[in-house]
C-alpha cells in the first residue's frame, strides 16, 4: 500500500489559516484588508444612522412647528370669545 494513504491527520498538527489581501471590488492583490473592509462597512453603517438621525430630527421639527401654529390659532380663538 502507499505510504500516504496509510498516514493518518494528526491533531497536534498545527491548522494553517490563510488570508488574503482584497482590493476594491474584492479583488485579490489590491492594498485593502479584511479589517479595512469592515471599517468602511461600520462607516457606511454610521454615515446611514447619522442620516436617519437628522430626517427623524428635522420631521419632529416640522411636527412641532404644526403643534405650535395649532396653539397660537386655539388661543387667538379663545381670546375672541
Amino acid at each position: 500500500m502507499n505510504s500516504v494513504q496509510n498516514e493518518k491527520p494528526r491533531e497536534d498538527r498545527p491548522v494553517e489559516a490563510k488570508a488574503e489581501i482584497l482590493g476594491k471590488g474584492g479583488k485579490a492583490g489590491g492594498r485593502e484588508t479584511l479589517v479595512d473592509a469592515v471599517f468602511d462597512l461600520g462607516l457606511s453603517w454610521a454615515e446611514f444612522g447619522v442620516s436617519q438621525g437628522k430626517n427623524a430630527l428635522t420631521q419632529s421639527a416640522r411636527t412641532l412647528e404644526k403643534v405650535a401654529r395649532s396653539l397660537e390659532d386655539l388661543q387667538r380663538r379663545l381670546r375672541k370669545d
